[in-house]
């Protein structure tokens, strides 16, 4: 595309991949054909980009959402190619604000959960809210973290339990369960910068997180505190958009880190030897997101350099699969690639 790609994420069983772009534009691609287009969405309303999808559990329906307060969903498995909001096809709008959020309400996270009649969103109104899709409505708002929630997730298959992660550099756990709605049942320190992504294993144990102060984290909820330490508080200001992360601030520990492991700089400290596999290089800009199939060795990248970018392992220089010398796209920079959407 010539906008910026913002998002790349396998469906759960890896036959569809998803491209989100900045330019109101979504691409699913169909993994088992060839990586033809399944679906070619131009979507409705968008403020600036695609900020986060989600794929319903039975792979019908697509919800996306922007730095807006309504999510869109649309039937991603009838027999039209191309989707165009609300003139070749409903693009349902859920909405997820309240009359005292105003026009800034923005959401920076999706999720469907395991059963798929409900959607959990982060935004940056500090808060995480619960919709439900039979009822047509929000039934749940927690005011969660005192910056933007950037990542939320269910724990595992009850959705009873949430993940939250948010720019004051703290992952909470939520358990709906409990009387005390509203209030979290734990929290886990250790990060230095806002939380951008958070991952579950699905046992309602595990998860990791990605941060802005460049480290990884797996953490166990059964080590989380119930109070918010005190935090050391950041000696530096920076933003990925144009700066270089400080290099005096890499190796910053928090005083009092929960976690398990810390996974820094694509080195891993202290339990594991920290050695790289490999490094791939083909993009021109800023990579937001990368996906592994869930069974192939195969990873997709999106970048601000407009791009999804397939790669697969091999052992092998002269692969059959690769394309030949002649068809390769080159990089600017002289590197060849295979494997271009």
């Amino acid at each position: 595309m010539d906008s910026e790609a913002y998002i790349s994420q396998f469906s759960a069983d890896g036959s569809l991949l998803i491209g989100g772009f900045r330019g109101s534009h979504i691409r699913i691609y169909n993994a088992e054909k060839k990586w033809t287009i399944h679906k070619d969405i131009t979507c409705k309303k968008l403020r600036w980009t695609v900020s986060d999808i989600a794929l319903s559990p039975d792979q019908r329906y697509l919800a996306y959402s922007s730095l807006s307060p309504i999510v869109h969903m649309v039937d991603v498995q009838n027999s039209m190619r191309e989707s165009h909001a609300n003139i070749t096809q409903i693009h349902e709008g859920l909405e997820f604000s309240n009359d005292d959020d105003g026009f800034s309400f923005a959401i920076f996270s999706v999720k469907f959960s395991k059963d798929g009649r409900e959607l959990v969103v982060g935004n940056n109104n500090e808060s995480i809210c619960i919709y439900d899709i039979g009822a047509n409505k929000v039934t749940e708002r927690i005011h969660a973290h005192s910056a933007d929630v950037n990542a939320v997730t269910f724990a595992d298959e009850s959705s009873n339990v949430l993940y939250s992660g948010s720019d004051d550099s703290l992952c909470k756990v939520w358990d709906r369960r409990c009387n005390k709605r509203g209030k979290q049942v734990g929290v886990l320190t250790g990060h230095l910068d806002g939380i951008t992504f958070i991952d579950s294993r699905g046992d309602g144990h595990y998860f990791i997180s990605n941060c802005k102060d460049q480290t990884i984290k797996l953490w166990d909820i059964r080590k989380m505190s119930s109070t918010v330490k005190d935090c050391t508080p950041k000696a530096y200001e920076w933003d990925y958009r144009w700066m270089t992360y400080p290099s005096e601030a890499r190796y910053f520990k928090h005083p009092y880190d929960q976690s398990l492991s810390t996974f820094r700089g694509h080195s891993h400290r202290p339990e594991a030897t920290g050695k790289i596999v490999e490094k791939l290089r083909w993009h021109g800009s800023i990579i937001r997101d990368c996906s592994w199939h869930p069974y192939f060795p195969t990873l997709v990248s999106s970048s601000w350099d407009g791009y999804l970018v397939r790669w697969e392992a091999t052992e092998h220089d002269k692969d059959p699969s690769m394309l030949k010398i002649g068809k390769q796209r080159m990089h600017p920079d002289g590197y060849t690639f295979s494997f271009v959407f």
